[in-house]
């Protein structure tokens, strides 16, 4: 599977030095910092469960991305996702397996992050009545349902859009190690060359 992983210069020269990388979940500032490590540690039982166990003492998985805006091809760099980094980095491109890698709904994945609730509505008017249903069950089975009601973030495909959702705009992978091996293709960046007048 062709995937690219945004990552700091310095971990790419760790990689060409040590030939494969892990995730330090302790150096990760969405967890340390941004309190996202609930959310993670969701992600990584969903790795598990649908990849396989992670190598003996990783906890978090590697993230990349497989389709931007529709696209499954090289990011453009000049998007904005790309434009607030403080130190050079690269863009790697990958290929891995497709049975070491899980796919997921970036855009629906914020919900996970935000632990809400992942509902079906595709109108404001089945939005209100889901959202009535939701608030009538006990708060254990609020968490069950929201727990579950996760599991979308898997449905990548067909592409589709609508005001409420969409499945396969922006998919993310993520991925237990990154081997040396993978990588296809380096592009250097960093922020200062990004083009201001790109979207």
């Amino acid at each position: 599977m062709r995937l690219w992983t945004i990552q700091p210069k310095v971990l790419f020269d760790k990689l060409q030095a040590e030939k494969v990388i892990r995730c330090d979940s302790e150096k990760s500032p969405l967890v340390t910092e941004c309190g996202f490590g609930p959310s993670y540690d969701w992600m990584a039982e969903q790795m598990i469960r649908r990849v396989g166990p992670p190598p003996e003492g990783v906890k978090y998985p590697i993230w990349a991305w497989h389709t931007l805006g529709w696209k499954h091809a090289k990011p453009d760099l000049r998007r904005s996702e790309f434009r607030g980094y403080n130190e050079p980095q690269v863009c790697m491109e990958l290929e891995i397996p497709d049975h070491d890698v899980l796919l997921s709904n970036e855009d629906m994945w914020h919900i996970v992050l935000n632990d809400g609730y992942y509902g079906n509505a595709a109108n404001e008017q089945e939005y209100d009545a889901e959202e009535a249903w939701f608030d009538s069950l006990s708060p254990v089975e609020q968490e069950h349902v929201r727990r579950k009601s996760w599991e979308k973030i898997f449905d990548v495909s067909p592409a589709r859009e609508n005001d409420w959702d969409s499945h396969g705009k922006y998919v993310q992978a993520t991925f237990w190690e990154l081997r040396l091996g993978y990588v296809k293709a380096v592009r250097h960046f960093s922020s200062r060359q990004v083009n201001p007048k790109g979207f």
